[in-house]
């Protein structure tokens, strides 16, 4: 029987829909089930939450701006790939529904399964089924009176979709870090799309040397273009593996491409260093105490900037490398982190030193009347002191 505006429906769900079922919906089931079953899934998703009455299904049209129609069809779509269960209860004029969403496959479990990763990768395409596999590769209700009208999956994939089907082990790895790793602002979108498994063979693209690839670029201010070319000559295929010290010496050496921004901290640290010096190229030794505070002491780039100006401000425009391992060791102790971390620390080093300059000894005083206990020396004072002079001077000439 085909559904009806004025028929009614409630939804049942105890759904907390978190970041991975959102991701989940969105970028894998949306390809395969439909922008209209997705939207109609959010929908009742929120109405499930809302809901205290029946509503009718007039309502869903008006808030989607479907037809009844797309409204079955869409519902037939989240039936089949398992995201809703559908119950109705015939009624002389109008029919009653159930609807229990139930949540969709975890990323892991999506791209893990041979035949939804099979119908992914027939609905987006290889390519894009490998780059979303790259990006993620990481109760009872009432039915009483109702009977189960939950479509069947009509269609499955057939084995030669299956063994057309990349394997998700051999996608490229992911891409997110350790959040205790420093920020990296990199393209890898793009350096992925434009850099050959000849030039960065898939076997290198590990997580160690993405992650460095993203830290040299984000600490030097280097484009993926840039990169691209940059790793293409630092690796060798026979045996097949990257230099990174090499990838590293080229970084440094290299030219910023990123060399403005509206919030200075925000750049490179070589870019805000070059700068700080009116655009003259940044030394070797100096791109040295940068990467150092990067790789070894783990600062942000908004830390580095921000402890880079203070150091110049307070020694006359220098770089000293002992000097900056000071500091950095100084405000690691500290626990600096964040921006507002490393602010407040320069604003408290400005404080200490007003006190310091404020304590000085009584003696230091150029107006001995100032003391409250001063009074002229007498007669007898005086003449006693020439005596004493006067013998002193004899006796330095015998000597």
């Amino acid at each position: 029987m085909s559904l009806k505006a004025k028929d009614v429906y409630r939804v049942e769900t105890g759904l907390n829909l978190g970041e991975d079922a959102l991701s989940s919906l969105i970028t894998l089931y949306l390809p395969i089930i439909g922008k209209d079953a997705v939207l109609l899934y959010l929908l009742l998703h929120s109405e499930g939450r809302l809901q205290r009455t029946q509503e009718s299904h007039s309502r869903l049209c008006d808030l989607l701006g479907m037809r009844v129609e797309e409204i079955e069809a869409a519902r037939i779509h989240l039936e089949e790939y398992l995201l809703l269960r559908c119950y109705e209860q015939e009624g002389e004029t109008r029919n009653s529904y159930i609807y229990h969403l139930n949540a969709p496959l975890p990323s892991e479990s999506f791209l893990s399964s041979r035949e939804f990763y099979a119908m992914y990768v027939h609905a987006a395409g290889a390519k894009q089924a490998e780059a979303s596999a790259a990006k993620f590769f990481s109760g009872a209700i009432p039915t009483g009176g109702f009977r189960d009208i939950t479509s069947a999956v009509r269609r499955l994939p057939s084995e030669r979709d299956v063994e057309a089907a990349v394997s998700f082990q051999k996608v490229s790895p992911k891409y997110a870090f350790s959040r205790d790793d420093i920020d990296i602002n990199f393209d890898y979108e793009k350096f992925f799309a434009t850099t050959t498994d000849v030039v960065f063979p898939n076997i290198l693209r590990t997580r160690s040397n993405l992650e460095e690839i993203g830290r040299l670029a984000t600490l030097y201010g280097l484009s993926a273009d840039r990169m691209r070319i940059l790793v293409g000559h630092c690796v060798t295929l026979n045996p097949v593996s990257l230099d990174l010290e090499r990838l590293r010496h080229a970084a440094s050496s290299a030219v910023p491409d990123v060399t403005t921004a509206k919030d200075p901290y925000a750049l490179p640290p070589g870019s805000f260093l070059m700068a700080k010096q009116n655009g003259a190229l940044v030394s070797q030794a100096d791109k040295k105490i940068l990467d150092r505070l990067s790789s070894e002491m783990h600062f942000s780039n908004e830390v580095i900037n921000i402890m880079i100006e203070y150091i110049l401000k307070i020694s006359d425009n220098r770089l000293n490398s002992r000097f900056v391992d000071m500091v950095a060791g100084e405000w690691a102790r500290d626990g600096v982190k964040t921006r507002e971390d490393a602010l407040a620390e320069t604003q408290k080093k400005k404080i200490s030193g007003r006190k310091k300059q404020d304590v000085l000894p009584s003696y230091y005083n150029a107006d001995p009347g100032r003391t409250s206990d001063a009074r002229p020396a007498s007669a007898e004072e005086v003449e006693a002191a020439r005596r004493i002079l006067k013998q002193s001077g004899k006796g330095n000439e015998h000597g």
